[in-house]
């Protein structure tokens, strides 16, 4: 190699990691939140509209059997001449004929919604079904891949520091030879006045 990777932390790697570990349990909670209310309002459109407005067209039937019953009534109460107006009586029956008619048009509607509904929670499914998968295989496999990363550089950390911070060799200096012939100068001009200073012959008069 040409150089090394000199890698003095591994903090960002292990930082995003666990960004990525808190993405993917938000993203699980998130999807299954979406399907829980998906199911719930599929449920309610299947089952609980339907049979709640199947039930307000059977109490508005009798309600309004009641009303023509109550008219029919108020209309036999003659007396002579005089007929009573019953005018609280129709008013209930046409009250009673108006909620049978919102309720019978619910029923359709209903069908249609849960029509609409089932298309469109068909289209999120396939859309959602796309984000599972990348949160349930890609996200583990990019974990893998971090881990193992964090793994190597840990090791290659362990083996690089005790290097790093080992001493340097010593350094022995080594004198050259200008300095050394400087340093035996004055000691060979020392002996060799002493050896001139002993052959004077005046030196020993």
């Amino acid at each position: 190699m040409a150089g090394s990777a000199n890698v003095s932390s591994t903090d960002a790697i292990q930082q995003f990691r666990s960004a990525v570990i808190a993405f993917q349990d938000e993203a699980r909670t998130c999807l299954a939140a979406l399907d829980h209310q998906l199911r719930q309002i599929m449920l309610w459109l299947e089952q609980d509209r339907p049979n709640f407005w199947k039930r307000e067209v059977e109490n508005c039937m009798r309600e309004m059997t009641s009303a023509r019953v109550r008219l029919h009534q108020c209309r036999m109460r003659r007396t002579g001449d005089f007929r009573p107006s019953c005018i609280e009586e129709v008013k209930d029956l046409e009250k009673a004929k108006q909620q049978l008619e919102l309720a019978q048009k619910q029923l359709p509607l209903i069908r249609r919604w849960h029509a609409e509904a089932s298309h469109e929670a068909n289209e999120f499914r396939g859309r959602a079904s796309q984000v599972t998968q990348a949160v349930e295989r890609d996200l583990p496999s990019l974990l893998a891949l971090l881990a193992f990363s964090l793994q190597k550089l840990e090791d290659y950390a362990a083996v690089s520091l005790p290097a790093s911070h080992s001493s340097p060799p010593s350094i022995i200096a080594v004198p050259d030879a200008d300095s050394t012939a400087r340093h035996s100068l004055p000691n060979q001009q020392s002996s060799d006045g002493a050896s001139l200073h002993s052959a004077d012959p005046t030196s020993t008069q």
